[in-house]
């Protein structure tokens, strides 16, 4: 290849070196008079001519629109026939220099100058990143150090371009793997092809832990088996490595490490920023180092490194001015603490007078005040006798008031419940004498009017009805239960009312309330017996029907009317002896 005049322009001159994918030769531009390097491309398959020169075509024209201090420039492209194959080549700027992965086989470098050089390859990768170029193959081979300590990435669009081609066509099924596996990303690992700007974060962040430790973080005798590595295991912190390591420094390298792109910096501005922030806390710990000489950047031109070093010195000449200030500020201090000395011992003296008149005072006061102390305690305790004879004047007058209203409401009561038993056995003696005197008057009648005839209760007798003595029967017994149940209410209620009154005295006679539950446990027995009895009361499903009857709609409806109100009543009976034991329960 030396010497050969390739595309009818460029002279080849060296071999710079050679990879899987093709080789690197310096040549001569005859037609611009410039060096520059010749990147011939062999690892494409040989399919569609157009398809391949296309797919080319289109990566190495957006790798062409980079122009940055830390990206190697572009200038032409092509395809022309080397040793009778036809083979694609790119024309780039000769950068002078060595790649880092040459340096890193000299020696690992200082922490602060690998630092300095994954901060210039973030530069370059936020700007091909913000038009949407990822290079998917940033390793320290594909990374120059020109003399002057500037970084330069190459390559960008050449990594995609060969691996897209390849894929394509499923070379990768011999096992043969694209890319560098110790610096993959895991998504490229896994094979995934649409890949972000994060998969260039991983494999930057590979670069950073192999140039800070000497080693890249996964490593292995087969690539299959680091790919594996990069899928599923977590490397050790390089703070392990390294002694002194930042902690700051040691997070961010294990942040580029994360598995899951979205656990990853969100750009490499940010990682920029976040290596900036690591170099300048270092140099402001330096005792009157020159980061600049520290990261070999001592002698670049660029603008950062002029900013740095300037930035520098003004911190120095500060730090001197603050030594100065400092002298100052201490002798102000000793003469001001003499001066303070002085004020003291003067102060010392006054305050020790002014205890002195204080404490004779204070003597004064403390007799006084026991003075004081005895004659209140003389006052306290008159007052509360008096107010012990007071309180129990107030009991006694309470407790009479109290027996004198318990004796009257248990009169009232007694009196009331055996009016009632009295009334109700009133009401159904006449009851029964009213069903005796119709039935003998049913009996000594037989005549039949033209319409119907009505019985004492209004019922009307029809040929088909129910038997008249049970049906009179039933509708007594409803009656007179319907009458006690509600004597039974009417009692409860005004037993409530008066117990209520009565509670808003000075305090609740529990006496009272015991009474009270008493006597509604009377009423709620007599209720039940009731009940029992109202169970084996007839009901019209067992009256027999007979030639000349009640009328059984008529009767239906009397004794269903009879029973509602018989239940609503002994319902109410129930609330109400509910209400009696939850408000006037006996006190503990």
């Amino acid at each position: 290849m030396q010497g050969v005049l390739l595309a009818e322009r460029y002279r080849i001159k060296d071999r710079l070196g050679a990879g899987g994918m093709g080789e690197v030769w310096s040549a001569q531009d005859e037609r611009m008079r410039r060096e520059v390097a010749v990147k011939l491309v062999h690892a494409v398959p040989r399919i569609g001519e157009a398809e391949t020169q296309a797919r080319f075509q289109r990566e190495v024209q957006l790798a062409g629109c980079l122009s940055h201090q830390n990206i190697v420039t572009v200038h032409d492209f092509g395809e022309v026939p080397v040793r009778g194959h036809q083979t694609l080549y790119l024309v780039m700027e000769l950068v002078p220099g060595i790649s880092l992965r040459q340096r890193l086989k000299q020696s690992t470098p200082p922490w602060p100058m690998a630092v300095a050089w994954a901060t210039q390859i973030a530069q370059a990768l936020h700007a091909a990143h913000l038009q949407d170029i990822v290079h998917r193959d940033i390793k320290p081979a594909n990374v120059l150090l020109t003399p002057e300590g500037r970084i330069k990435v190459l390559d960008f669009g050449v990594a995609k371009f060969i691996g897209d081609t390849v894929s394509v066509h499923a070379l990768t099924a011999t096992g043969a793997v694209l890319g560098s596996p110790p610096y993959m990303s895991p998504e490229q690992a896994e094979g995934v092809r649409e890949i972000d700007r994060r998969s260039d974060l991983y494999s930057l962040g590979c670069l950073l832990y192999d140039t800070v430790t000497g080693r890249p973080p996964f490593d292995g005798h087969h690539p299959m088996a680091v790919l594996r590595m990069h899928l599923d295991e977590t490397p050790t912190e390089p703070g392990t490595h390294v002694e002194g390591l930042p902690g700051p420094l040691n997070d961010l390298i294990m942040s580029l490490l994360a598995k899951r792109p979205d656990d990853r910096p969100s750009d490499a501005a940010a990682v920029h920023d976040a290596l900036s922030t690591v170099l300048i806390d270092h140099a402001t710990r330096l005792p009157g180092g020159n980061l600049l000489d520290v990261v070999e950047l001592g002698h670049t031109d660029s603008l950062a490194a002029r900013v740095l070093k300037k930035s520098w010195q003004v911190w120095l000449r500060t730090q001197k001015d603050s030594a100065s200030k400092l002298e100052e500020a201490d002798a102000l201090f000793a003469e001001a603490d003499v001066y303070f000395n002085e004020t003291r011992t003067k102060a010392a003296e006054a305050a020790s007078e002014f205890e002195a008149h204080l404490a004779k005072r204070r003597k004064q006061a403390e007799q006084t005040d026991r003075d004081l102390v005895v004659r209140q305690a003389k006052a306290e305790q008159q007052l509360a006798e008096t107010e012990y004879r007071a309180e129990r004047l107030r009991l006694g007058i309470e407790e009479m008031h109290t027996d004198a209203e318990r004796q009257a409401q248990r009169i009232m009561e007694n009196a009331r419940l055996q009016a009632a038993d009295i009334v109700a056995a009133a009401d159904a003696e006449a009851l029964q004498i009213r069903i005796k005197v119709e039935r003998e008057r049913t009996a000594r009648s037989s005549v039949v009017s033209h319409g119907t005839d009505i019985s004492s209760y209004g019922f009307e007798l029809v040929r088909r009805g129910y038997d008249r003595a049970q049906v009179d029967e039933c509708i007594s017994n409803l009656t007179s239960d319907r009458g006690s149940a509600l004597a039974h209410v009417t009692t409860l209620e005004e037993l409530i009312r008066n117990l209520h009154v009565a509670s808003m005295g000075a305090e609740r006679d529990n006496g009272q309330a015991v009474e009270a539950r008493r006597r509604a446990a009377d009423i709620i027995a007599d209720a039940n017996a009731r009940a029992r009895r109202a169970s084996r009361i007839r009901s019209p499903s067992d009256f027999e029907l007979v030639r000349r009857g009640y009328d059984r709609a008529q009767v239906d409806e009397r004794i269903s009317k009879l029973v509602s109100d018989r239940d609503s009543a002994m319902s109410r009976i129930d609330t109400l002896a509910k209400r009696i034991e939850e408000l006037y329960s006996p006190q503990v």
